[in-house]
Order: structure tokens, then sequence, then C-alpha cells
């Protein structure tokens, strides 16, 4: 199955942006893509529980029809160490350095940066 890679450092914030992300992962899945999301710097607020509570109903739809399409997300361990992020929106979040994220996105088909 051919992989594809996001790369995402808009904070949650930004909710056009953080929509669009979404909106492209779920795309993605359901063409049948492996697609893993990497949240880094500000990203990684996306998935701290606290924060994602408090974001529209709309987004959180969002997230989750990405995730029952098989979208993946995983925090970046520096960012979740920075922000202090001890509690995760969903059990199956993982936390992976830098070097994990190169490793998946060299052999992925597309790696997009948001």
């Amino acid at each position: 199955m051919d992989k594809v890679a996001f790369l995402s450092t808009i904070p949650p914030a930004d909710t056009a942006r953080i929509n669009m992300l979404l909106d492209y992962t779920s795309v993605a899945a359901a063409m049948g893509y492996e697609v893993l999301v990497f949240l880094a710097l500000d990203g990684v607020l996306l998935v701290k529980k606290e924060v994602f509570e408090k974001l529209n109903e709309n987004t959180k739809k969002k997230f989750d029809d990405a995730v029952n399409l098989g979208g993946k997300f995983v925090a970046c361990s520096a960012a979740v160490q920075g922000f202090g992020v001890k509690n995760f929106c969903k059990e199956d979040i993982e936390v992976w350095g830098a070097g994990s994220f190169y490793e998946y996105a060299s052999d992925s088909k597309f790696v997009i940066s948001l």
C-alpha cells in the first residue's frame, strides 16, 4: 500500500488550516493510502486533550472522520515535552521522535508539509 506522510505545525487556533489538513487526511485515506500525520511544534496541541475539547464540533468531527478512515496521528516527542502534553484526545495517539518520522516518510509516495 502506498503511503502519504503529512508534517503539520498548524496550531489548533488556525481552524481553516486544521480543517484543510483533516480533509486532506480523509481524502488520502479514502483513496486507499496509508496516512500518517506527524504533529510537530504547535501542531501537537491539536491532540492535547484539554485543547481538543475546546475545538468546534465541526473540527472534532473531521478529526474523528479522518481517524475512522484510517488516518494515524503521531505526536512529535520534542513537542510533547516542550508543551507539557500529558493527556491525548484519543488513546491511540503515538509519540515518535523526528527520526522515526523521517524513516516513515523516506518511503512514502507523498510527503506534504502544512
